[in-house]
């Protein structure tokens, strides 16, 4: 069996162990679950191309009802959590994602090599957030695939199609085939704000720090956010989901808030860019990364609508152009 074969049918099983999670009943134990659909796309800026381009994701989420203690945590995820001794979950996910990475100046047939390649990862995403009092920690394991299985091409040029944008010309010059397999450790504290959904309006601060481990990227930073709104106790737990760029933070019940934050990471490594790039890119790997952020949440009860704004410093040394993207989240509560 070829390569290009084993990750074609990698991703085919990451297909169709996301569907299986899906699928599986949920537990008679009371727990809510929620469905959750992510898109970030630089068009929000109105350009595209530069670094990390756009993302899907889509999400099934268990989370605790009022009164219980935990939930059991995401089955990829069941094996180390227990070794670790950690508690159950507050918040447990399993999701499908894709990303895009392209250069700057997409017109081009041959990308310049002093620029972010062209790369696309798909993969299957478990993540473990436990809450204790203003203390939350999570747990991410990704497997998946990066290269052409990950559909990262038809993807983006069906998109622009759709919307009228200038067609990709460069994905026959992507990076090439390979597993990704990733390991992200955060931990969060959090000040002020209420601690009752009925409460009123209040504020508070949150640190997140942490790393990424693996080889897409390797990566040790964090993040501060102030937010301003109702019910922020309650959805402290899905502020955990910007560490990875799966979604926004969101509401779970009824509340709302507004958030602004700064974030800031160390990278070691990142696929295609720098010393694992290869002879087709001489683009050199920016050590530090700064992102600013905003967006807004808002909560129905049963479903919650989230939207940000996100500009990051590039990828690469040589580019002058910063990362900006939009992101909206959609997420409903089905039992």
């Amino acid at each position: 069996m070829t390569s290009r074969q084993r990750t074609v049918l990698l991703s085919r099983t990451i297909l169709a162990a996301v569907l299986a999670g899906f699928l599986i009943p949920t537990p008679a134990a009371a727990e809510q679950v929620l469905i959750s659909t992510a898109f970030q796309d630089d068009f929000f800026f109105g350009h595209d191309g530069g670094g990390y381009s756009s993302g899907l994701f889509i999400s099934r989420m268990r989370a605790t009802s009022p009164g219980e203690d935990g939930v059991a945590p995401p089955w990829l995820l069941s094996p180390l959590v227990g070794w670790l001794g950690m508690p159950r979950s507050t918040l447990a996910a399993t999701s499908l994602s894709q990303i895009i990475v392209t250069p700057r100046d997409i017109s081009r047939t041959d990308p310049d090599p002093g620029d972010a390649p062209y790369l696309g990862a798909l993969s299957l995403r478990s993540t473990h957030v436990q809450v204790q009092n203003d203390v939350a920690d999570m747990l991410s394991l990704d497997l998946g695939v990066i290269g052409p299985a990950s559909g990262a091409a038809r993807t983006q040029r069906f998109a622009h199609r759709l919307i009228g944008s200038e067609e990709p010309q460069g994905w026959d010059k992507q990076v090439s085939g390979k597993l990704l397999i990733g390991i992200e450790r955060y931990r969060a504290w959090r000040w002020g704000g209420s601690t009752a959904t009925s409460a009123g309006a209040s504020a508070d601060a949150i640190v997140l720090l942490g790393g990424t481990l693996g080889n897409l990227q390797t990566s040790a930073g964090g993040s501060v956010l102030l937010r301003y709104g109702e019910g922020l106790a309650d959805s402290f737990g899905t502020v955990a989901r910007i560490t990875g760029r799966t979604g926004d933070p969101f509401v779970i019940g009824r509340g709302w808030f507004a958030y602004t934050g700064v974030s800031g990471d160390r990278f070691f490594s990142h696929f295609g860019i720098g010393d694992e790039a290869g002879p087709a890119n001489k683009a050199q790997l920016r050590k530090s990364q700064f992102i600013g952020l905003a967006g807004i949440a808002y909560g129905w009860g049963n479903s919650s609508l989230s939207f940000s704004l996100q500009s990051a410093s590039p990828l690469v040394e040589s580019s002058g152009n910063r990362q900006s993207f939009g992101s909206i989240t959609y997420t409903w509560r089905i039992h």
